[in-house]
């Protein structure tokens, strides 16, 4: 069960994506650990691909500074087939004039050997186009290119909620699950419970492929405006609860004809009694659409867009994407009472608290109209199952999916949603 070629050229920039989706106004301590000086860090790291050859990289950043929820973090890589990146990120800073506004910073350069596309390159002809529901897994193209981008994320706290008093949040963990601080959980009311945002995302995406001529745009500029309520207890391992975002994102013309994509997502939390070989299990469930409001369409990795490590896991990334999509999922987690990971002294440097097995279902297809009977005929699916640790009070997963077209092994930082 092997990631696609393009996957090893594609995952550390959506790793370190996910720094950019870390919740924002965030501390988290751990009991028992002391809360030391900001200190940087560096790991090299090497692996294999047949799309890349050997690869050679080194991460490193540092927490903490400048302010204690604030994150820096960049990384590098070479490889003997000409593939190089770099990547670098600055999150969470506050500020000083405005508490309740934080920002996000996100820059990518990244040169590869091959790319893959699901897209055509001539005329369509009596074929479904490449990417769309019916579309064949063949029709896709792997080419020399480039992916670049930068945003930024201006995410503004409304002094509602737990976030009246408080615009940063401090939760405390024990062995790495939450024992106090919670900001959300309760009544689904942004006035009563949980913490509420507006954000302005700033964004522009870049890819080229040596010998594409689609029909689709491959750069974009533009903007996202959002609202994301937040009412879960604790944002990096919620337990119960919810959160709803809401969201409009556009380029008005920057290359072309200009794009409206808009996307509604909700997740939900049902934390069940432990049992007695259990410390938490989480029921978790998830749905979003996608819908291109304009008669131009985004790129298509930006826009209706499924496959990957976080939606259809079973298939490549961007596989599927056209107009309108519609995704289900549910999750299982269940973190065992267990002291194996405490007891790897020589892995005391990355802080592993706990492990926990996720079962997961996926539901999903991508249409040319937003049509409620459509998008619920032929629906893609998959099934999996997912390692996860929660170390220097994060979570990283390794899921491992199957599906009747294809299956997948993905390695990543933090929960699916």
């Amino acid at each position: 069960m092997q990631p696609h070629p393009g996957f090893c050229g594609l995952i550390t920039v959506l790793v370190l994506f996910w720094c950019a989706r870390c919740p924002a106004d965030t501390i988290v301590r751990e009991l028992g650990r002391e809360n030391g000086e900001p200190k940087p860090y560096a790991v090299p790291y090497a692996f294999a691909s047949e799309a890349m050859g050997f690869v050679f990289g080194v991460a490193g950043g540092i927490g903490g500074l400048p302010q204690e929820q604030s994150n820096i973090f960049a990384t590098t890589l070479i490889s003997d087939m000409g593939a190089a990146a770099l990547y670098g990120f600055f999150t969470d800073y506050q500020f000083s004039r405005l508490p309740r506004l934080f920002l996000d910073a996100g820059i990518g350069l990244g040169e590869f050997p091959q790319q893959r596309a699901y897209l055509d390159t001539g005329p369509i002809g009596n074929n479904p186009p490449a990417g769309s529901n019916d579309s064949s897994s063949t029709n896709f193209f792997d080419a020399d290119g480039f992916s670049n981008w930068i945003e930024l994320d201006f995410k503004y706290l409304l002094g509602i909620g737990h976030a009246k008093y408080a615009p940063v949040n401090t939760y405390t963990l024990s062995n790495g699950l939450l024992v106090g601080g919670a900001s959300g959980g309760g009544v689904f009311n942004p006035f009563k419970s949980g913490r509420s945002y507006v954000q302005l995302s700033l964004f522009h995406q870049d890819r080229d492929y040596e010998k594409a001529d689609s029909p689709l745009p491959l750069s974009t500029t533009g903007y996202k405006l959002s609202f994301k309520y937040d009412n879960t207890d604790f944002p990096i391992n919620p337990s119960s609860g919810s959160i709803l975002d809401i969201g409009l994102r556009r380029d008005p013309g920057s290359y072309e004809d200009s794009w409206t994509v808009g996307e509604l997502e909700f997740s939900h939390f049902f934390k069940l009694t432990p049992g007695a070989h259990t410390e938490q299990s989480v029921i978790a469930i998830n749905a979003w659409t996608a819908h291109t409001f304009s008669d131009a369409r985004p790129p298509h990795y930006f826009g209706a867009t499924l496959g990957g490590l976080y939606r259809l896991r079973a298939y490549p990334i961007e596989r599927f994407h056209d107009n309108s999509a519609i995704y289900y999922s549910a999750e299982y987690r269940v973190i065992p009472k267990s002291d194996l990971l405490r007891k790897l002294t020589f892995l005391d440097f990355v802080n592993l608290d706990w492990w926990s097995i996720a079962a997961f279902v996926e539901l999903g297809r991508v249409a040319p109209e937003w049509d409620f009977d459509e998008l619920h005929d032929s629906m893609k699916s998959d099934v999996g199952l997912s390692l996860r640790v929660m170390a220097n009070q994060n979570i990283a997963r390794l899921d491992l999916v199957w599906s009747e077209d294809d299956a997948a092994a993905w390695l990543m930082y933090g929960h699916p949603f």
